[in-house]
């Protein structure tokens, strides 16, 4: 009876541990998700209380993202140094700072001091959380765990929209100028506050309490997650991988040099067909088709709708059909989809199917490149340089993102937005040739059987 009730608990206990690591990874993509994408709704209400102009207006919409830059270049050393759990409460206080000095701004460069505090938190959050579920997660399930992180993220954006798109109904345009934009905002304290709470019973990442030589307590969570029998396998193929790793940044630079390379490569590529700026800006974008304001509010809602039904599919698909495959899938009709965007833009054609060929393009990113992205450089570091490594392909991405924002409003003042939209399918179509070139498989892999691959091609060069 001792034995089975012994086995019974050995069997209940990693499911709830990982069920509660993927949640604290899930709530870090939401609030990425929110605070990211939050900025849509009020842009256009704060543009017109600050008098922005073209290049105003892009810097509003981006510097967010330029606290990204600064979050994701000291959460790989902070991560490392602290480790995933205090990382991730570091990351949710930033959000939530950021929530309530909305309330309190009263000039453009008080508003781009919060945006800057929740962009550390947002840019930090895009590189722990998913390092964090992609140490703890098994192979066979670690690409979905690692989907479910950027489910997060669209669960974010679709909160985002929606709850833009209620306040933006609860007062008139003055109203929204002067105090509805603020209330956007502030929304986000409900999910930090959930965030930072479901933090405390999480598990830390065993391969982070390997590396600072905490075995004992390791060998505990790897017993939780996967049993007393695999959690010795588990933790002597651990012990081998970083008895192979000097754990140096130097390492990113010469033995592990083309994954670095592949890593901001893959990231920047991300972002290079316009996803960040066309949620950023995604009811300014209906409006310039001829929507009215709520109807445009509305309409973004649908795009985010469609953003998580089609993160959903990938999230069943990613195990099963490979990242590299889902990223030529999806960008495929992104390029297709902003090439027709930008003709029906060039042909003042109609609202809606720029609305269906937009809704198309978010599917494409949701099922391929929004996901497979995440999960590859999740996985394609060494253990004592993954969270440098990640901070520095997520640094290219917010990069990319930041130019994207910053240059969203002047394109479309000097291209127009037809030729804004081609140029963003350029970039998808640029996209599927280099990842169809360079980009290899790891679906099915241990972290440490990828990292003994590159060790592997080092050694033949």
């Amino acid at each position: 009876m001792e034995t089975g009730k012994r086995n019974s608990q050995a069997t209940a206990e990693p499911n709830l541990s990982l069920i509660i690591a993927a949640t604290v990874s899930t709530l870090g993509g939401l609030l990425f998700g929110y605070d990211n994408i939050v900025i849509s709704g009020a842009i256009g209400f704060l543009s017109q209380l600050f008098h922005l102009d073209a290049s105003g207006i892009g810097w509003a919409a981006g510097c967010a993202l330029v606290g990204c830059i600064a979050g994701c270049m000291a959460a790989g050393p902070a991560a490392d140094y602290l480790g995933k759990k205090k990382g991730l409460g570091l990351c949710a206080l930033c959000f939530a700072l950021s929530s309530v000095g909305m309330l309190f701004a009263t000039n453009l460069q008080q508003f781009v001091l919060w945006r800057l505090i929740g962009g550390l938190g947002i840019g930090a959050a895009s590189v722990i959380a998913p390092n964090y579920i992609a140490e703890i997660a098994p192979p066979r399930v670690r690409g979905r765990c690692v989907t479910l992180y950027q489910l997060g993220i669209v669960v974010g954006i679709l909160a985002a929209v929606f709850v833009n798109m209620r306040i933006q109904h609860m007062g008139d345009e003055a109203w929204n100028i002067s105090t509805g934009w603020r209330w956007m905002f502030l929304a986000g304290i409900v999910p930090a506050i959930l965030f930072g709470l479901m933090i405390l019973p999480a598990v830390e990442s065993p391969r982070w309490l390997m590396k600072v030589r905490r075995r004992v307590q390791a060998m505990d969570v790897l017993t939780k997650l996967n049993g007393a029998d695999t959690a010795r396998s588990e933790a002597a193929e651990i012990e081998n991988a970083l008895n192979t790793e000097d754990g140096h940044i130097s390492e990113l630079f010469t033995t592990f040099r083309r994954p670095l390379m592949l890593g901001i490569l893959l990231a920047g590529l991300q972002q290079i067909s316009g996803i960040t700026p066309i949620f950023s800006f995604l009811p300014e974008i209906f409006r310039s088709a001829g929507t009215a304001t709520s109807d445009a509010f509305f309409q973004s809602v649908l795009v985010s709708v469609i953003n998580l039904l089609f993160t959903l599919f990938a999230l069943w698909l990613v195990d099963r059909a490979g990242r590299k495959t889902l990223i030529l899938a999806g960008t495929g009709l992104q390029f297709i989809s902003l090439a027709l965007v930008g003709w029906f833009y060039h042909v003042h054609g109609s609202g809606v199917a720029i609305l269906i060929f937009v809704m198309s393009f978010v599917a494409g990113h949701a099922f391929g490149n929004g996901v497979a992205c995440w999960v590859i450089i999740s996985e394609i570091y060494p253990t004592k340089v993954r969270g440098r490594g990640m901070a520095i392909a997520t640094t290219a991405l917010w990069l990319v993102g930041y130019l994207g924002n910053q240059m969203f409003p002047v394109m479309q003042k000097e291209l127009g937005s037809d030729g804004t939209f081609w140029v963003f399918s350029g970039g998808a179509l640029l996209t599927i040739v280099l990842v169809g070139w360079l980009i290899p498989e790891t679906k099915g892999k241990s972290l440490e059987e990828i990292t003994s691959f590159w060790i592997g091609q080092k050694a033949t060069r």
